[in-house]
Formats: C-alpha cells, structure tokens, sequence
C-alpha cells in the first residue's frame, strides 16, 4: 500500500503545481485517482497524510530552537538509516548544508517519510515528500521558492 499512497501524493503534488486548490477541487481530484485505479482507503490515507503535515511544524520548531551558528548537526538514528538510503541521507544534508531548507523543515521531512510507514525510502519518493512538506506544510514563501528553484535545477541536472 505503501508504494500507491506514494503514487497518489506524487499526483497530487502535481495538481499542486498547478495550483489546484486541494479542497476546493476535492471531489473531482478523488474521481480521477479513482478512474486511474486507486483504492477510497488509499486516497484517504494520502488526503490525511497531506492534511496533517503541518503537525509536526510546531513541534519540531520547539525542539530545535536553536541559534543560527550552534553548529548544529544532525545525525540519524538506526531506523532511520534503515529506512533511508545513503542518497536520501546526503541530499537532505546537502539541503540543510546549502541553507535551501531549515532543521525544522529537514525534521518535518524526515517525520512525515518515517510517518508514511516505508520499508525504504528511495531519493524520488522523499523528493516527492519534500515537496509535499515545503508546499502544503510550510508557509514561508522564501524557503518554498528557494527549494523549488533548487529541486528544479537538481531536476535540470538529472535529465541532461
């Protein structure tokens, strides 16, 4: 089941991207997930996962209250080595390295990827996540547009 809510949240993020209004456009958005084979459990399980991502914001902000030159540095822990590939765990830390992402925002990522319940969470599914993140759970425009222009010159690079 995994794998599919992936495939829905992809699709979804993609009606993000063109600035489809998740609520207003609700019903027509179910109808053509449904007419492309998915499951109402499955859509349900990637509209709750999309409406809950901006839970773990606030705690995660609380947590990691910290000065901008602490010299923070994240480590992973064991399950989260195990779920994430080495590329995962580089990217993320080249985001945060880059100032492309906050710490809040890394957690949030890695909390909603841990959340979605993967054996193995592959560089195009958190990417995926990510942008879910960045768009639905973060309203700060200067950190949305610095990612999407990062994740779109990644893109750039991956396909030339």
């Amino acid at each position: 089941m995994y794998q599919r809510v992936m495939a829905i949240i992809g699709i979804i993020s993609d009606y993000l991207a063109d600035e489809i209004d998740l609520y207003e456009q609700e019903e027509e958005i179910v109808d053509d997930l449904v007419s492309l084979g998915f499951d109402f459990p499955e859509i349900e399980t990637a509209f709750s996962w999309i409406a809950n991502l901006s839970q773990g914001k606030d705690l995660n902000l609380q947590l990691l209250d910290l000065e901008p030159e602490s010299g923070f540095q994240r480590h992973f822990t064991n399950e989260e080595r195990q779920t994430f590939s080495f590329g995962v765990r580089a990217w993320l830390s080249k985001l945060r390295q880059m100032d492309i992402l906050d710490q809040a925002t890394v957690e949030d990522i890695i909390d909603q990827a841990m959340f979605l319940g993967g054996l193995r969470v592959g560089l195009e599914e958190v990417k995926v996540i990510a942008t879910m993140v960045v768009i639905v759970g973060r309203p700060n425009s200067i950190v949305r547009d610095r990612f999407l222009i990062f994740l779109e010159n990644d893109q750039d690079i991956v396909f030339n």
